[in-house]
């Protein structure tokens, strides 16, 4: 089963599946998932597939004979012991496909039988399987002698379909029907029509939003083929203008002539309002544009008076947003809001930026009256994240003038200011012995790279302590120290070392066992300390409950709403028993407290939380430390 599991977790994405998000889908340590890959390299030279590993990107499926692959999955399905009775993630993913694939009443009994659990489990299950409707404004009916089924607009329920089932890596038996349905579903056509049609009203469209209006129209098929249709007046706020309108047609009528289905006008009403949320109009009207871009500066000049950022200096970034603002506040409007599948490694990655992105939605909420989920907010932290690649690109090239300080000097010098004259195209690098020093201190110099120890005053110049051997490591290494130099708001030639955001009085191995009443009791030790404002406690309770900020493998990176610390740290607890807030797992918890305008420190932070989520031996060693000293000789270690 766990096999089958890994299988179809690669064959539902489009791109190669890191291992950490592997492990946070099955819920096994790393090495039974590398033990299970192991595996799955013989099972797939007899079953026609292979388990390709792509070097910083991931695990991908690659299918190499399609006939014995679907033998090998058809029998897969037909397993009984594909739910996991001991995991309640997988007892509920059957439970949602159970139902939202049935349209008459089913009974917990039989529902209990199926799965093979108590009936008290299922209905212990079926609470929380409600909720997780309830987002979608989906209930349960509940008829007494007949069961439940799902119960809200068509509209709703296609959004359920789509998130549980189509993103979910599970395929169980009672969805043969509609996985015999997708057999059937000429996707490649159908993509090549719509973007002829595209092309043909000089429209641009993302693959991933091209994916989703594919989507949308596979479930369309499905559901209108079962006689479950968009009803007049399901919130339809208003007509789609007439050129997503004639776009709809065209792809009805080729619906009619390839599956013989013909679609109400409401259902091509519905089409074309999606059309018009993920498709970029680069025609748009000058007052449209004139009125966007007024909309995007007022808020782009907020958030560089909060952040202490120059947002609204690049012109880039500007652009960026217009073209994506048309079609986000299409989506806000009719309330067709995007899911994002990459949302979780963006969120991982970029957290400093998604602390710009929330703000984003704040301001956008204030202005426009929409609300965006955390999907549509992790598109626009990409732009942010975008800005700041190129801020730290544009201060690499303000070095000028590079003085390299080496104590072996001839060739090995040589060697390091050629590399260096590769990342910092711009800049003179010259090369010095430590008998130069105090020539070059006297110099014009910008920056001093140096193989030795430097006790002597260098009159405020910038001096960073490199390797004899510069690696693409070490080159990496100078370009996220001179980020953080440069993103400091007051200018020092003192480099922070990233460890002094450890302290010892913020330092714990224990807590109460409810995560918010523990944030609660770590937000108030960092205000006792003067460590940061009095309302942050506030801000960072406000920033959990919009969107929790607990990631993979019981990693949780807890931060305020907007940067205001008085005195920059991370409050660390790491438990000995994990804890489980709204079903996710919660065992080392860093709580980040930034000054304004530190947003590349940030980005360092969220790189040592990626690690540790990404690599299981480095998390057991952290998770092993009693004391404040030994937890900083393991960070020290990462670092």
């Amino acid at each position: 089963m766990r096999e089958y599991t890994i299988v179809n977790i690669l064959l539902s994405r489009k791109v190669p599946v890191k291992m950490g998000e592997l492990i946070a889908e099955v819920g096994l340590s790393e090495r039974t998932v590398r033990d299970i890959i192991r595996s799955l390299d013989k099972t797939g030279e007899a079953h026609g597939f292979q388990i390709r590993m792509i070097r910083g990107q991931g695990y991908q499926l690659v299918i190499k004979e399609p006939e014995l692959f679907r033998i090998y999955r058809e029998k897969g399905l037909l397993q009984s012991d594909q739910v996991d009775l001991d995991n309640k993630q997988s007892r509920q993913q059957y439970l949602l496909f159970y139902l939202l694939q049935s349209d008459s009443y089913r009974s917990i009994d039989k529902m209990a039988e199926e799965i093979g659990v108590s009936r008290s489990t299922i209905i212990s299950d079926l609470k929380e399987v409600e909720q997780r409707l309830g987002a979608f404004r989906l209930s349960l009916a509940r008829r007494a002698h007949y069961g439940m089924k799902i119960e809200g607009d068509e509209k709703d329920f296609r959004k359920a379909f789509s998130y549980f089932i189509l993103q979910s890596s599970q395929t169980l038996q009672q969805t043969e029907d509609f996985h015999a349905y997708g057999r059937e579903f000429d996707t490649e056509r159908l993509t090549a029509y719509l973007l002829q049609v595209l092309k043909d009203k000089e429209l641009k469209i993302s693959d991933v939003f091209l994916n989703n209006i594919v989507t949308h129209l596979f479930i369309l098929l499905y559901r209108v083929s079962k006689h479950n249709y968009i009803v007049p007046g399901q919130a339809m706020l208003g007509k789609p203008e007439p050129l997503y309108h004639d776009i709809a047609e065209r792809i009805a009528k080729w619906i009619e002539s390839n599956y013989e289905i013909t679609l109400p006008l409401v259902e091509v009403d519905y089409l074309a309002l999606h059309i018009s949320g993920k498709t970029i109009m680069e025609r748009m009207s000058d007052e449209t544009k004139s009125q966007l871009r007024q909309g995007i500066n007022e808020i782009l000049q907020r958030l560089d008076g909060e952040f202490l950022t120059g947002f609204n200096k690049d012109h880039a970034l500007q652009e960026a947003l217009l073209l994506h603002m048309f079609p986000l506040l299409n989506r806000l409007y009719y309330n067709l809001q995007l899911g994002n599948p990459l949302v979780e490694d963006v969120y991982s990655q970029y957290a400093n930026v998604f602390v710009i992105s929330f703000r984003f939605a704040e301001i956008i909420e204030e202005q426009y009256g929409f609300k965006m989920s955390r999907d549509e907010a992790g598109y626009v932290a990409l732009h942010f994240a975008a800005h700041l690649e190129r801020m730290q690109q544009r201060n690499l090239e303000q070095f000028k003038r590079i003085a390299v300080i080496c104590s072996t000097g001839g060739g090995s010098a040589q060697l390091i200011r050629l590399k260096l004259e590769a990342v910092f195209p711009k800049a003179s690098v010259i090369t010095a012995s430590i008998t130069e020093l105090k020539e070059i201190s006297s110099r014009p110099v910008d920056l001093i790279l140096t193989t030795v120890p430097i006790d002597t005053e260098m009159n405020e110049k910038l001096v960073i302590h490199i390797k004899q051997l510069l690696d693409d490591q070490e080159i990496q290494r100078i370009k996220e120290i001179l980020s953080l130099q440069m993103g400091h708001t007051q200018p020092s030639h003192k480099l922070m070392d990233f460890k002094d955001l450890f302290r010892k009085e913020l330092f714990h191995t224990d807590g109460p066992d409810d995560y918010k009443e523990l944030l609660q009791q770590r937000c108030r030790e960092i205000t006792d300390f003067h460590y940061a404002a009095e309302d942050f406690p506030e801000q960072v309770l406000f920033r959990e409950n919009k969107f929790t900020t607990i990631y993979k493998n019981g990693i949780a990176g807890p931060h305020p709403m907007r940067m205001s610390a008085i005195r920059d740290c991370i409050n660390v607890t790491v438990l000995k028993k994990q804890l489980l807030h709204e079903g996710k797992p919660v065992q080392l918890i860093f709580l980040i407290n930034l000054r304004p305008g530190q947003l590349f420190l940030h980005k360092e932070i969220s790189k040592l939380l990626l690690v540790l989520m990404e690599k299981e031996d480095s998390r057991n060693r952290l998770l092993a430390v009693n004391s404040y000293e030994q937890f900083m000789m393991e960070i020290e270690n990462l670092l």
